[in-house]
């Protein structure tokens, strides 16, 4: 008689343990088509406890299994068949796997290494965790309730968090174990916020104190700001929540402050705040300027000032102001940043003086008191046969002690010098020269310190001199025979002489030369006669006389 018989497969179930928070192992089940066909499973957890035998549906869900104590535990599982009693045999190796589970009363703590605030809305959490542990970020609303992020990673990395960091925001980590259960949680640890605000000499610098718990196992170790990201001062206790920062609190200087506070226990927490920027003040008033001198060069007013030695920064602005004359009315006209030195290049220095007031203007917006006034030197004539110049001194502070009169000659450009001493008039000397009727002149004025100004350049031109006599006896005496015509600074010259009726009986263009009392070869006879005289000098500078003369025979 034949019988049919299956032989049915002996394949090793496969699986995967999992050791959990708590001394509690997990295990999770992979059936095939071979490991699929036992009728039952028996887990064998390492510890002499046994699984009551189970089904295929009970094995497929995942098994847990709590020890009595921490330790590393063999786990085994093996698949059996229902076959009658007589046809049992003792399990083999090749029916069963083995994995080995390592657990522990309670997994490693998570910590936050760093907590940086990086904008107003933006924090970044480094983090550190047992290899191969699971975390999840945790912040605390405006409840003090802790909620999930949903960012989370495993071991050590880097949390971003986009946040309202113009606030005290608080973080904690939570280790998620193997078998997904909420495990250890981390110190709280919370952002820092400060605020910066400049006063006179000084920057305020407020927070609030370190708001993260500490733990039995943590210390607060300090606090400590930085000032354009150099150390400032060190702080050692947590509810310091102010710091006045005097140290050369320059003005007009920026000033970038940041907290950074230092938390040590298992690791060591560094919290680092945003900076806060502000701009120095210094409530001194510029002092007077140490001097002011004011020149005419290459035709335009020249100030030179030396500036205030208290309450000065580094970076200034000087506010010109000018007056027509003295007195006058002040008004801005022009500055300049950071140099010392003016050029009025609308003045007309031929026209009059000018009056200048400087200002100096630190750069955060305090001045000085306007300098005293100092005027340029004008060179004029007041008289025909005169040159005079302006009273008002070009120096501030100091006086003029003595006028010196260049004298730049017209025809070839030399120069020569006239100490005035304290006169504001001048006489050229030589009225017959006539080599002296157009002159250059300038003043050069020289203060009490031997500081020097010059003057505008200005050039006198005198009206040609003509002289006549008002008779003349040509008679042959030899005395006053002739009507000549002397002068000075003549270039060009005629003379015409008339009769009673108008007509010409004379002319000539040679200014050594005169009329004899003769006309058309023939004397005169005696009586009144016109005459024109026109002399031109180098200048260009044309005169016109005109009278009578008396012929006495």
């Amino acid at each position: 008689m034949c019988k049919e018989v299956t032989v049915l497969p002996l394949d090793p179930v496969k699986f995967t343990a999992k050791a959990c928070s708590g001394r509690q192992a997990l295990v999770d089940v992979q059936l095939d088509a071979s490991t699929s066909q036992y009728d039952s499973y028996v887990i064998n957890w390492g510890d002499g406890q046994n699984s009551n035998p189970l089904t295929r549906a009970e094995i497929a869900t995942q098994q847990a299994h709590t020890y009595g104590n921490a330790g590393v535990y063999s786990i085994r599982i093996t698949g059996r068949y229902a076959a009658p009693a007589s046809c049992e045999t003792p399990l083999t190796a090749s029916q069963s796997t083995l994995q080995t589970v390592t657990v522990s009363n309670a997994s490693a703590q998570p910590a936050i290494t760093k907590l940086i605030t990086n904008s107003s809305n933006s924090i970044s959490i480094d983090y550190q965790a047992g290899t191969g542990v699971a975390v999840e970020l945790y912040q605390k609303d405006a409840s003090g309730i802790f909620s999930s992020t949903r960012q989370r990673g495993t071991g050590s990395g880097t949390f971003s968090v986009q946040t309202n960091a113009t606030q005290v925001q608080c973080f904690q980590l939570v280790a998620q174990d193997a078998c997904n259960n909420a495990g250890q949680r981390s110190d709280e640890v919370c952002s820092l916020v400060i605020d910066a605000k400049a006063g006179n000499k000084r920057n305020d610098v407020s927070w609030q104190p370190y708001a993260g718990a500490i733990s039995a196992g943590s210390q607060f170790r300090r606090y400590r700001i930085y000032r354009n990201s150099s150390p400032l001062i060190t702080l050692l206790d947590r509810n310091i929540a102010n710091h006045v920062d005097i140290n050369k609190v320059e003005c007009g200087t920026q000033y970038c402050y940041t907290l950074e506070a230092t938390i040590t226990g298992t690791v060591e927490t560094v919290v680092t705040s945003a900076p806060v920027c502000v701009t120095g003040i210094n409530g001194d008033l510029p002092g007077n300027f140490e001097s002011v001198i004011v020149s005419v060069e290459s035709g335009r007013p020249r100030l030179v000032a030396s500036l205030p030695i208290t309450g000065t920064s580094s970076s200034y602005t000087l506010v010109v102001s000018r007056a027509s004359g003295s007195p006058g009315t002040f008004q801005p006209i022009g500055t300049v940043v950071n140099r010392n030195t003016f050029v009025d290049s609308t003045a007309n220095t031929s026209a009059g003086s000018y009056c200048y007031q400087l200002t100096y203007l630190a750069n955060c917006g305090l001045s000085s008191p306007p300098s005293a006034p100092v005027c340029t030197v004008f060179l004029g004539s007041q008289s025909p046969g005169s040159i005079d110049w302006t009273a008002p001194s070009p120096f501030a502070p100091g006086s003029v002690v003595n006028y010196t009169v260049e004298v730049i000659d017209s025809l070839n450009g030399t120069q020569r010098e006239i100490q005035a001493g304290g006169n504001l008039r001048f006489e050229p000397p030589g009225l017959n020269d006539s080599e002296s009727q157009t002159q250059k002149y300038r003043i050069v004025a020289v203060s009490n310190t031997g500081r020097v100004s010059y003057s505008n350049f200005f050039t006198l031109q005198r009206e040609a001199t003509i002289l006549t006599p008002d008779a003349f006896t040509p008679n042959g005496d030899g005395l006053n025979e002739v009507f000549i015509a002397k002068g000075v600074y003549a270039d060009r010259f005629s003379m015409t002489i008339y009769n009673r009726w108008g007509e010409v009986i004379y002319a000539t263009s040679d200014k050594n030369q005169g009329w004899d009392g003769t006309a058309s070869s023939q004397p005169a006879a005696a009586g009144h006669y016109m005459y024109r005289i026109e002399v031109q000098d180098r200048a260009g500078l044309k005169t016109v006389r005109t009278g009578t003369v008396l012929l006495i025979r």
